[in-house]
């Protein structure tokens, strides 16, 4: 008897022992994002550069890229979205050259040309490791991203959150998952680039692109 109440009492231990691990990743893997939130916000306004983070919900996943100069984003009713490739994960992204040579190639059906965006370098051009894509934490999953760019939350695939030139970026939400189905959110401000981390799935009213409407490519 005494000996079957012990191994109750060190399951109980063990089990919460690991519920408190798989939280403890659950918040390393926020922390991550609310730093890779408040780098991408400051080197868009440093290096004058459009600077978007990349994250892979499939892989659970998250990268820091950077094109040069400004980049627009393009409506979510924008026709040529739906004749671009998703190579690169996302169908906003518009280099506003490669979107018009684009349309000149061809004309029945034009696209947004191919996308800018590409790995952080150093100063030999050679891609910083930090930067490339790299798991958030052992177990942790991205289960939602919400950003006005996108009609849908979306659940799969790649997702983009950008940061750009002068200072503003896109209002949005990040859910991630452990193990034990335990669900942070982390949402990033679009004017100053800060996260504010919520212990629940946070779910704004309305996710307004308002914001970044002069950020639109005009056609």
């Amino acid at each position: 008897m005494v000996v079957i109440v012990l191994m109750a009492l060190f399951a109980g231990g063990a089990t919460i022992g690991l519920r408190a691990l798989t939280k403890s990743r659950l918040r390393q893997a926020c922390m991550t994002l609310v730093a890779a939130s408040r780098y991408s916000y400051d080197r868009a306004i440093i290096q004058s550069s459009t600077t978007r983070i990349a994250l892979d919900l499939d892989q659970g996943t998250i990268a820091i890229e950077e094109a040069p100069g400004f980049v627009t984003l393009a409506a979510n009713d924008d026709a040529r979205r739906a004749n671009t490739d998703e190579t690169d994960g996302d169908h906003a992204a518009v280099d506003p050259w490669a979107a018009a040579r684009a349309r000149l190639e061809n004309t029945q059906a034009p696209t947004l040309g191919r996308s800018p965006f590409g790995p952080i370098v150093g100063n030999g051009g050679t891609p910083l490791r930090q930067y490339q894509a790299r798991p958030l934490n052992d177990g942790i999953r991205v289960v939602r991203v919400i950003t006005p760019h996108e009609i849908d939350p979306r659940e799969s695939g790649t997702a983009s959150i950008y940061f750009f030139p002068g200072g503003l970026g896109e209002h949005a939400v990040i859910q991630l998952a452990d193990p034990s189905d335990t669900v942070y959110s982390v949402e990033i401000q679009a004017l100053t680039g800060r996260a504010i981390v919520h212990d629940f799935a946070f779910e704004p009213e309305e996710l307004s692109d308002e914001d970044v409407d002069e950020l639109r490519d005009p056609g």
